[in-house]
C-alpha cells in the first residue's frame, strides 16, 4: 500500500476506530496507544489485493487482539499485586514478627511473592507460575535464588546462624 492510499484509509477509519477503542478501554490515552499500535501492525502486515472492508476488518481484529492483550496484562498485574503481602509498617503481623517483616521487605517484590506463595500459602510450583506469569520450570530456579537472597539477608542481621539452606 502506498503512502497516499494509506492516508486515505486512515482518514476513513481512524476516527471511528478511536471512538470504539475509547468506549472499550475507558481511557483515551490508552485508546490512542492501541490505535497507533493497530495501524503499525496493519502497515507491517503489508496487505496486498484487499478491498476496503477486508482492510478495515483486519484493523479491527488487530485492535481487538490488542485490547485482549491489555486485559490479560492487567489481570496478571492484579494477580501479582494480590499475591504480594500487604505491607503493615506500623503494626506487627500475627504470623511474622516485626523484625522478620522488615527483613522480608528487603527482598524484591517478585521474590517476596515467590516465597510467600510457596511457604506461607503452600502453593504448588504450577500455581505460583500461573499467579506470577512464569514458566513452571522457572519457579524452581527463582525460588532457589529468592531463598538464597533471604538467607543472605538473615545472615547480615544475625538471624541465620547455623541454618541450612
Amino acid at each position: 500500500m502506498d503512502e497516499a492510499a494509506f492516508h486515505g484509509f486512515y482518514a476513513q477509519t481512524a476516527q471511528r476506530l478511536r471512538a470504539y477503542l475509547i468506549h472499550a478501554l475507558k481511557e483515551p490515552a490508552l485508546a490512542d496507544d492501541v490505535l497507533q499500535e493497530a495501524y503499525i501492525r496493519f502497515l507491517r502486515a503489508d496487505i496486498v489485493d484487499a478491498n476496503f472492508h477486508q482492510m478495515r476488518s483486519y484493523l479491527y481484529k488487530t485492535a481487538q487482539s490488542l485490547i485482549a492483550d491489555h486485559g490479560r496484562k492487567m489481570g496478571r498485574q492484579r494477580k501479582l499485586h494480590e499475591a504480594l503481602p500487604e505491607p503493615e509498617a506500623d503494626r506487627p503481623r500475627h504470623d511474622i514478627g516485626i523484625d522478620m517483616q522488615r527483613l522480608f521487605d528487603k527482598l524484591a517484590p517478585k521474590q517476596r511473592a515467590l516465597l510467600w506463595l510457596a511457604y506461607v500459602e503452600g502453593a504448588s510450583h504450577r500455581e505460583i507460575a500461573a499467579a506470577l506469569d512464569m514458566r513452571e520450570a522457572g519457579v524452581r530456579v527463582a525460588l532457589f535464588r529468592a531463598r538464597g537472597k533471604m538467607s543472605n539477608i538473615l545472615d547480615q542481621h544475625g538471624w541465620n546462624e547455623g541454618a541450612v539452606t
